[in-house]
């Protein structure tokens, strides 16, 4: 690996709420050694008045998250009027193969919206900047930084924190005589959509039109069900070492995923064509009583809420892999966040925003904007949203942070997704879905992807 470059990182969560890794235990603590640098910017010093433009390549189809990031743009161009930061969007369905044809073509994006755990390939060609775990400040929360590093080394800058897990209409449960208390096991939440279903209601919200809702099914009960005692999952599953019919858990989480897209949520063909923004929005009108997906989509919910002129009061609870309550966790993670490409022409300049984005001053704009957690200590929506209390409970009672923990590379990472979501729109059985995965990863090996 290549010698360590200085950033400045600040603050963690605030509330003690990512101490805990799953269990409400302290997570192991990365090897970042600790400084007692204040909160403040930090990065390469711009000792240049010539004009630079950053591109920041991003996945983000929030509303609020998207304004958040031009705000961010802003602020950071008023403090520094001769850097220009260029956002683009691409699909994250193709977003890793895009900015790898943008390297071979000498046209690397300098702020890429991605985190090491995706993307351990990139590390591994050494495509990413390494960032200087010397420079963090006494109480930078180690679940967030150990999760944005691979071997030991910090590679990511975090927005915000946050997870996902089931958001759900109190006036619609109540109707159905459901109690929010029961959805934190797996038969508490498929009895709910079963009553649900009966009266008359949607279940849950879709938006699976796109890849990376249904992405998060599959992945999230992955992450919690069988990452908490099979750390090296992943790795083993990469290597060959182990075979998917190694982990029964498989069989009930294909299951359950399937159940919960296909009876419940992709209803009829509306449901089937609806994107991520249909999916917030249906929930937020009123149109479905519960929506799996994360922290993140709360500023678009409203937002839909607030046109519909829906009053129904909303909440959101754990995502429940199992009947074990104990055994439950939330997904969690250094949500949004961004990694330096090796590559950018303007190394000192992205760092200068990388470090803005550590500061009070950004960390304000960004979880004003995008009602999303902030990664930074002590800071907080001027109006948090009354779902914040409910996200930072879960957090502080149930995060299991699942990045600190190697994860799928490359086709072995495209495929996993690919061949569930394709078995749940062929319906075929979890037993065959299970034995698709192995044949697919057996094939990569033997062809070298």
């Amino acid at each position: 690996m290549k010698k360590l470059l200085s950033l400045l990182l600040v603050g963690a969560m605030s509330l003690a709420v990512l101490t805990g890794c799953g269990k409400g235990e302290e997570a192991p603590a990365a090897d970042a050694p600790a400084s007692d640098a204040p909160a403040a910017e930090t990065g390469a010093e711009n000792t240049s008045d010539e004009e630079v433009t950053l591109t920041f390549l991003h996945h983000m189809g929030e509303q609020g998250k998207q304004d958040g990031l031009v705000k961010l743009v802003e602020a950071f161009h008023e403090k520094y009027p001769n850097i220009n930061v260029e956002i683009e969007f691409l699909s994250r369905d193709d977003f890793i193969n895009q900015y790898k044809q943008r390297v071979s073509a000498d046209n690397a994006p300098d702020l890429i919206n991605y985190r090491p755990f995706e993307t351990p390939e990139l590390i591994e060609a050494g495509l990413i900047e390494e960032l200087d775990a010397s420079m963090f400040p006494e109480g930078i929360d180690q679940n967030c930084i150990k999760s944005l590093s691979i071997d030991g080394v910090i590679y990511g800058v975090p927005l915000d924190v946050g997870g996902y897990g089931f958001y759900y209409n109190i006036n619609q449960l109540e109707a159905v005589g459901v109690s929010p208390e029961s959805l934190n096991t797996r038969s508490g939440i498929l009895d709910a959509c079963e009553k649900l279903k009966a009266a008359g209601y949607t279940p849950l919200a879709s938006g699976y039109a796109e890849q990376w809702p249904e992405n998060i099914i599959i992945e999230g009960l992955t992450y919690t069900g069988i990452l908490p005692n099979h750390p090296t999952l992943f790795t083993d599953l990469m290597s060959g070492e182990k075979s998917f019919s190694d982990y029964p858990e498989f069989l009930e989480i294909v299951d359950y995923g399937q159940k919960l897209v296909g009876t419940y949520s992709v209803i009829d063909d509306k449901a089937a064509s609806q994107q991520a923004s249909d999916q917030y929005a249906q929930f937020g009108r009123g149109d479905a009583a519960m929506m799996m997906q994360g922290t993140w989509a709360v500023s678009d919910i409203r937002i839909a809420q607030e046109a519909a002129g829906n009053t129904d009061e909303f909440g959101f609870t754990i995502y429940p892999w199992s009947d074990d309550v104990n055994s439950n966790y939330m997904p969690a993670n250094a949500d949004d966040s961004f990694m330096i490409s090796k590559d950018s022409k303007h190394k000192e300049e992205a760092l200068l925003f990388a470090g803005f984005c550590m500061t009070e001053e950004a960390g304000k704009i960004w979880t004003n904007a995008s009602g999303c957690i902030s990664a930074l200590s002590g800071v907080m929506p001027d109006d948090a949203d009354p779902l914040m209390e409910y996200f930072t409970k879960t957090l502080a009672d149930h995060a299991y942070f699942f990045e600190m923990n190697p994860g799928l590379a490359g086709q072995y990472y495209q495929d996993f997704d690919k061949v569930y979501i394709e078995g749940r729109v062929a319906g075929i059985s979890p037993e065959e879905v299970i034995e698709n995965w192995q044949a697919a990863y057996d094939n990569i090996r033997a062809t070298g992807g």
